[in-house]
């Protein structure tokens, strides 16, 4: 019996190392200083520009984490990975200035300088200065609400684990990839700040969660039929009723996105298919 007590105790701490272990290792992850400059650029302020940073912020799926009014909400939350809670963007804003709110969207760096987790850089990091300009501008016209969302990012045991194992990656990077103004093709523009978010365009991937997959860009779209591609983008509806987490961001994201440059993406998606088959 005294054998089995010990195994026991040895065993408890062996568990409470390990997770002081996971603790610290992940919250030096999560506090971890990124040296990435603040870019000073024009903001503009016409209602023109404004109009159209809220309709690029809805494209980019900003509107479709941090709420269609940017009130923020809960997006995922489990007692062992831990709760994944976009903030509002006006009470963030309100603190920040326009130089660090747009190292925050191109970077995924706080004011604090530590990192963002969540925040598709990768992708956001692609929008020109012109339109991280006009985003910014919509969000200074926001206002902080009763509706606003006070939950705040937290990781469990579980989810601490997986920043320290890099699964849950910090995305601040000090990566250059804008250019001044949207480039003449628009079609892979939309593909770099929108749908490569998620979707890579030769290979299958997989959401944060590890399980859930998302099928290779180009060849899918390439093969779409051009009127029943609108469709899915604007309603969610494609091949099937329900795409799943596709058709919740076609219809809160996508859906503004007009004929033309629907018809680009398509036609960048279809060059990148013949030219580099699926794998």
């Amino acid at each position: 019996m005294r054998w089995i007590v010990r195994g026991l105790l040895a065993l408890v701490a062996v568990l409470l190392l390990a997770l002081v272990v996971v603790y610290a290792g992940s919250e030096w992850v999560i506090r971890k200083g990124h040296a990435v400059p603040l870019t000073e650029m024009a903001i503009p302020r016409d209602a023109a520009s404004i109009a159209e940073g809220a309709r690029v912020a809805r494209i980019a799926s900003c509107r479709d984490c941090h709420g269609a009014n940017g009130e923020g909400k809960v997006l995922f939350e489990d007692p062992m990975l831990g709760r994944i809670a976009s903030p509002p963007l006006a009470r963030a804003a309100a603190t920040m200035s326009d130089a660090e709110l747009v190292r925050a969207i191109r970077h995924g760096v706080k004011k604090d300088g530590s990192s963002l987790f969540i925040m598709p850089t990768h992708a956001l990091g692609h929008l020109s200065d012109q339109d991280v300009g006009r985003v910014v501008a919509w969000i200074r016209t926001l206002k902080a609400g009763p509706k606003d969302s006070q939950a705040a990012m937290s990781y469990g045991p579980v989810g601490r684990a997986l920043i320290l194992a890099g699964k849950l990656p910090a995305m601040a990077n000090s990566a250059k990839l804008a250019q001044p103004g949207r480039p003449a093709d628009m079609g892979r523009y939309v593909v770099d700040i929108a749908c490569t978010a998620c979707h890579k365009l030769h290979q299958q991937g997989f959401m944060e969660d590890g399980a859930t997959k998302v099928p290779a860009l180009a060849p899918m779209v390439a093969a779409y039929d051009p009127a029943k591609l609108k469709k899915l983008l604007r309603t969610g509806v494609g091949t099937k009723p329900d795409h799943g987490i596709m058709s919740v961001v076609a219809r809160e994201s996508f859906s503004v996105l007009t004929d033309p440059e629907i018809d680009a993406i398509q036609a960048y998606l279809k060059g990148e298919a013949a030219k580099a088959p699926a794998q």
